[in-house]
């Protein structure tokens, strides 16, 4: 059960492996663009690439899909990102276990976006961890931890979720190996080591330059890239977003768009590279001062007025 790109060395793992994929579960195709063009995930476009049965039930807890997942009689349940919570009745079902691959080194950020609290908060490293699912969330004994995987200063969502993604391939396959063997081992979490991420909302790439540092800034940048980003407004309600800046140690008037492209914020400031203006295309700071001259020494605000 998955269903972006990050569940895909998972799913290959399986492939490869020699035991058989009786079905793979995804999100339903949403619609997207102008158009509202349906789209499938990419874990479905995989699945019907390499001719696997899928399925995209909107709630995979309604009692019809409870009926037809119970009918395929699986011995063991792999979800990583699916993005849908599993009733107990589901996780009932598996002749073994329903196992999770979670995008952290358990306890720490159990929840819906641990890459992307990984980075926001400054941390040095991050792993992955396969927990037997319990009905709580990411609370499961632990089976498997990785191996340390450092958060680098330039690592993004993208970045450092597709290097996580690849060692969790190779965590299904100790996994399987373990299961083989009957050598896997339940570890209880340490609950006072437990800290939570949830799903992020698009109203929180706004930049807020009186209570953020322009560290925190650029974190939330890097963690939130390519969605949803940060941005601030003009003073005529236009949004802007910020997507590639840099740290300046230096102190200016916070929020307020300097000539050179910097902007103070509540300790430091950040120096702005590359902008997009609301309906046009990302620009360089240059072009964007020269050609909204208009906004050097005005405000930049976190919220429309």
């Amino acid at each position: 059960m998955g269903t972006p790109e990050f569940a895909i060395p998972p799913l290959q793992t399986l492939l490869d492996s020699q035991h058989e994929i009786i079905a793979v579960y995804s999100q339903p195709d949403r619609a997207t663009g102008r158009k509202k063009t349906k789209i499938p995930s990419v874990v479905k476009q995989w699945a019907l690439e390499h001719q696997l049965p899928v399925l995209t039930p909107t709630n995979i807890n309604q009692s019809s899909h409870l009926e037809k997942f119970q009918r395929l009689e699986p011995d063991i349940v792999i979800v990583c990102a699916y993005g849908n919570i599993l009733s107990q009745a589901i996780l009932d079902t598996p002749k073994i276990d329903c196992f999770n691959i979670h995008f952290s080194l358990l306890p720490r950020w159990r929840g819906a976006s641990p890459v992307q609290a990984a980075i926001k908060n400054g941390d040095h490293r991050s792993g992955v961890s396969t927990q037997k699912m319990v009905y709580q969330l990411d609370a499961g004994p632990i089976v498997l931890s990785s191996r340390e995987e450092t958060i680098f200063p330039e690592d993004t969502y993208e970045s450092l979720g597709k290097r996580l993604s690849f060692l969790a391939g190779e965590q299904t396959l100790e996994l399987l190996q373990h299961i083989e063997q009957n050598t896997l081992e339940y570890v209880p979490q340490k609950e006072e080591e437990v800290t939570f991420c949830r799903i992020i909302k698009k109203e929180e790439g706004a930049i807020y330059w009186q209570n953020q540092s322009a560290v925190e800034i650029e974190r939330t940048l890097r963690a939130f890239t390519p969605w949803p980003g940060i941005f601030c407004f003009s003073e005529d309600r236009k949004r802007i977003r910020l997507t590639k800046i840099k740290v300046v140690e230096v102190e200016n008037e916070i929020g307020i768009l300097q000539p050179d492209g910097m902007i103070g914020c509540q300790v430091g400031s950040i120096q702005i590279e590359e902008i997009q203006p609301e309906g046009k295309k990302a620009m360089s700071i240059q072009s964007f001062l020269n050609g909204y001259s208009h906004l050097i020494g005005r405000a930049l605000l976190s919220e429309p007025n």
